[in-house]
């Protein structure tokens, strides 16, 4: 054997261009690469080694740094949850985004996907959107903590909705000859006036007669 080939035996295989290296590096491609394809296809329709294939990592390196297939589900919705309460805190009062690649829908898709079979969203950290969303109320509008918390909810219960439900809305409202972004700009808007509203809400407007 030459000397060459001694040092490539010794070298083991290569890495190929753009792998991920170290658990950091790893972690953040799965996570990533997770989030976009459990908000695209529908959590139950992708596997680990769709994830694994996305990130460019060994399925077995899922398992070792991150869990089993539900774990992995898990870590990405709070590995969501972190970047979209961030990102409320960094961009007060504004809306987060409604395209398929925006945090929040993703957020959102996951989060429903969770809900329906059963895993608690709530009780996963102290950082999460909706106190980061009351933060922002408390200091934008002047709200006492409780009433910002209850708005916060509130504004989070609505983004929610329509994030993941859009498609149906606009076609069960009949609002198709309206622009889509006009409705995803009210949507933002009415959240903003949800959040300037004092709690308890003020005496509702008398019916106007007929």
């Amino acid at each position: 054997m030459s000397d060459s080939q001694e040092l490539s035996r010794r070298r083991g295989p290569r890495r190929a261009s753009g792998e991920p290296v170290g658990p950091q590096q790893v972690r953040r491609a799965v996570l990533d690469a997770g989030a976009t394809l459990f908000s695209e296809h529908g959590v139950d329709r992708v596997s680990i080694r769709d994830v694994a294939a996305a990130a460019n990592v060994h399925p077995t390196l899922i398992g070792r740094y991150i869990g089993t297939r539900a774990e992995l589900i898990v870590a990405v919705f709070d590995d969501l949850s972190e970047q979209l309460a961030a990102s409320v805190l960094d961009n007060p009062l504004d809306g987060q985004g409604f395209t398929a690649d925006a945090v929040s829908v993703k957020w959102a898709r996951i989060a429903g996907a969770l809900t329906i079979t059963g895993v608690p969203l709530a009780g996963r950290g102290a950082f999460n959107p909706v106190l980061a969303m009351a933060e922002t109320l408390a200091e934008g509008y002047g709200l006492d903590p409780r009433a910002a918390r209850v708005r916060a909810a509130q504004i989070v219960a609505t983004a929610l909705g329509w994030r993941i439900f859009e498609p149906y809305l606009i076609q069960a409202g009949e609002l198709e000859d309206v622009e889509v972004e006009e409705l995803r700009d009210e949507v933002v808007r009415s959240a903003r006036r949800l959040g300037a509203t004092p709690w308890p809400s003020p005496p509702d407007p008398p019916p106007q007669p007929r």
